[in-house]
């Protein structure tokens, strides 16, 4: 074991000391060196320039922007949202925005590669968006032709995206702003219409009460009516009839000219007793004087004196009934004029009775006639109980309604512009990266790394070796091989870190990390590559490209490996180009958990293996100082 590592140790040294020869036997090859050695670091400058911030650039891409929005009234607004985005949209200059008037211009403008894309905006766009009657009911068209330039129709894709949260926010500011509005409005409407309700609570509530009291009211009116209408009924039937009230009237009549016959007959007979009152006094005296001058008579004297005596008696006696008599009649005469003068107003007042009676009678037929039927009187009580039940219900759907209303409207907090997005996802960035270049930095800096040792390995013919040094160990030819190229590969890391720091002014707390970093990835490169080669001989400069391409593909450099086929997912993990793009993310970033040295210790190992399969299956070609020589010879 002990000679094994002492000719192990010589040999290697041996052989590099060989391919130092080399560089004094042909100086010129310091100019190669010199070139390959810039490769990467221009490799790396040149490409990562040009990604370095294409978003720091998307105003020079022309886009164009058709308007043909006619616009909307709408609740009594006017909108033209296609308006209003292409004003913010050539304000905000996220693309070089050129509006234009025609469709179709814009359209062949995009297929001469004129434009990146174009936003074209219908005519009835306003018309479909801003009432929202169904989803995507106001489309928008991005016209982009992919064949012209992929990234750009990626743009494009993205940007429609974006246009589509930037207008359905538009949108939803401005309808939020109106149901503020509305609900502002709202809540003075309610307590507009809670306070009439109240008052057509109260109104109702009167009118159950008025209505309860009328029913009770109808129902004694109707019957009180049924009652009058029977007494009028009875009055009806008990009214003397007009030809009696017409006799009676006559009646009357007659009885005051036969009153006022009487008191003639009364006066005439006044009259005739005053005549027999003084014929009695002329009876008395002569009776007297008779009797006085008879009574001398002889023979009869005293009989006819006696007679004339029993006359003057009775003519006093006659004399003093006729008095009795013409007191009587006297008596008789004041009554017969109050008499008269009754009977002319017992005249009067049976003359008014009757007409009155007769009147009444017209009148009661009247009434009776007027009055309503006992069945409408039934009707009218029933309506009175209808019109209080309704009443009642009128009242009790009031206070349904007035229970049913919200004492007032939850205003919504916040302003329109908030409600309409008022989520805003926060992305919290673990190992955050500075720009696109920076980002690129992992992928294509492996890339030439790659290329850098590729043609560090081509300057020199890594199967030859001379004959003195056949002899020592395969270990010691593979490594030996390795030690102009690795200081090539070396001068190669060290211009693109200068390069990366000083020219593209990356940032990078752990620049000695970063150059240990792309040292091992250089040199790993360079054991591969010279694997293969000595492995698979002329056709391994085949595999080196080919296997560029695949670790490309399948190293994750660009997109997650996840999204690669499945083929790509099972290699990543074998390829050296996987652990060395993890190994720049994590130095420059501090991705992967800071997990720098895992990463590192992936990157030796690949080496190792690389330098083994290159020791165990390498095809060395022994040959004399002559032949001995460079591959590139200036």
């Amino acid at each position: 074991m002990l000679l094994y590592l002492r000719d192990l140790v010589r040999g290697t040294l041996a052989i590099a000391g060989a391919e130092f020869a080399l560089l004094r036997r042909f100086p010129r090859i310091w100019l190669a060196i010199l070139a390959v050695g810039v490769v990467p670091a221009l490799y790396s400058l040149i490409y990562l320039s040009s990604v370095w911030d294409p978003n720091g650039h998307t105003s020079e891409l022309p886009v164009g922007i058709v308007n043909e929005d006619q616009g909307i009234h709408y609740m009594g607004r006017q909108a033209n949202v296609g308006a209003e985005l292409s004003q913010t949209l050539i304000e905000r200059q996220s693309f070089g925005f050129r509006p234009l008037n025609n469709p179709e211009e814009a359209r062949q403008a995009v297929r001469r590669g004129e434009l990146a894309f174009a936003l074209l905006i219908p005519p009835n766009f306003s018309a479909n968006a801003v009432p929202g009657i169904e989803r995507g009911a106001g489309e928008l068209v991005i016209y982009t032709s992919e064949g012209n330039n992929y990234s750009s129709a990626g743009l494009a894709r993205r940007f429609a995206s974006e246009i589509g949260h930037q207008v359905n926010e538009m949108l939803n500011e401005q309808r939020w702003s109106l149901v503020l509005d509305t609900a502002s409005s709202s809540q003075d409407r309610l307590t507009q219409l809670r306070r009439a309700m109240a008052q057509l609570h109260d109104g109702a509530h009167t009118l159950a009460t008025g209505s309860q009291r009328y029913r009770d009211a109808a129902s004694q009116v109707g019957e009180g009516f049924k009652e009058v209408n029977a007494g009028i009924r009875t009055l009806e039937s008990h009214l003397p009839p007009p030809a009696d009230l017409k006799a009676l009237k006559q009646g009357a009549q007659q009885l005051s000219a036969g009153q006022r016959e009487l008191g003639s007959g009364l006066a005439q007979l006044g009259n005739g007793l005053d005549q027999l009152d003084g014929g009695a006094g002329q009876l008395l005296a002569g009776a007297r004087q008779m009797q006085t001058e008879t009574e001398s008579l002889w023979l009869v004297g005293e009989r006819v004196s006696a007679g004339a005596g029993q006359l003057a008696d009775g003519a006093e006696q006659l004399q003093q009934g006729l008095k009795q008599a013409r007191a009587a009649n006297r008596q008789a005469l004041a009554g017969n004029k109050q008499l008269v003068s009754g009977s002319a107003a017992l005249e009067g007042g049976v003359g008014q009775l009757t007409d009155g009676l007769q009147t009444l009678g017209e009148g009661v037929h009247k009434m009776s006639a007027k009055l309503p039927a006992d069945k409408q009187l039934d009707e009218f009580s029933d309506a009175g109980v209808q019109l209080a039940h309704g009443a009642q219900r009128l009242l009790m759907g009031i206070q349904t309604i007035e229970a049913a209303l919200p004492k007032s409207i939850t205003r919504l907090e916040g302003n329109a512009s908030g409600l309409a997005e008022s989520v805003a996802p926060q992305v919290q960035v673990e190992a955050p990266v500075a720009n696109n270049g920076v980002a690129f930095i992992p992928n294509m800096v492996s890339v030439a790394l790659w290329i850098g040792a590729v043609m560090a390995g081509y300057l020199f013919n890594m199967s030859l070796v001379l004959h003195d040094h056949g002899h020592y160990p395969r270990l010691a030819k593979a490594v030996g091989k390795m030690a102009v190229p690795v200081l090539v590969v070396l001068l190669q890391v060290a211009l693109v870190e200068l390069t990366l720091l000083f020219v593209l002014s990356v940032h990078t707390p752990r620049a000695g990390a970063l150059g240990v970093t792309m040292a091992l990835a250089a040199v790993v490169f360079l054991a591969v590559l010279s694997a293969v080669v000595q492995v698979f001989g002329d056709f391994g400069r085949i595999l080196t490209v080919l296997l560029l391409t695949l670790q490309l593909s399948a190293g994750g450099g660009v997109l997650p490996v996840e999204l690669s086929a499945g083929f790509f997912r099972a290699v990543h993990d074998w390829l050296p180009f996987s652990w060395v793009v993890q190994a720049f993310r994590a130095v420059l970033f501090g991705a992967y958990d800071n997990g720098w040295g895992h990463a590192c210790a992936m990157v030796v190992l690949s080496g190792v293996v690389a330098v083994a399969l290159m020791a165990l299956f390498g095809r060395w070609v022994r040959v004399g100082l002559d032949e001995y020589q460079p591959t590139v010879k200036l």
